[in-house]
């Protein structure tokens, strides 16, 4: 059995409209704003660092609402995914924005028809559950 490596991000669902934030770094694939979680960094902490870091705006961490996690056989990491509620603290989008780590390139809001037409992990996300928290936080696991 192939060692894995554990890593915990914590990622950030803003709706505003009925529409999700994405974020993406190479305008094909499409995931929520988030990452890596730091030593001594609590989880909403390194949510509302990251989405900060990734798209220039301050959000406000509210409950965790979904729980993901995959294994990444390329990079040999077991990864946990931590999803939160986040408000956003802006009315728009900041158009010059440079993502601090040079990885994500772009951010768009998008609505639960448009997910139908683009490439979005976790998959989960097509569903539009994000429009109606329920009880069933975990979200299993599936291949990437």
């Amino acid at each position: 059995m192939q060692d894995y490596t554990l890593q915990v991000t914590a990622r950030a669902l803003i709706v505003k409209n009925r529409k999700l934030l994405l974020v993406s770094n190479d305008y094909k694939l499409w995931y929520t704003p988030g990452g890596h979680l730091k030593p001594s960094e609590m989880l909403p902490e390194c949510m509302i660092r990251e989405v900060k870091e990734e798209t220039g705006i301050d959000v406000k961490s509210n409950q965790i609402v979904y729980v993901s996690e995959f294994f990444d056989k390329k990079y040999s990491v077991h990864k946990v995914e931590v999803y939160f509620a986040a408000e956003i603290c802006v009315d728009e989008l900041p158009t010059h924005w440079l993502d601090q780590d040079g990885l994500v390139k772009t951010s768009q809001f998008f609505d639960i028809e448009a997910l139908k037409n683009i490439h979005v992990v976790p998959a989960f996300l097509k569903s539009g559950k994000w429009l109606d928290f329920g009880l069933d936080i975990y979200q299993g696991s599936e291949k990437r």
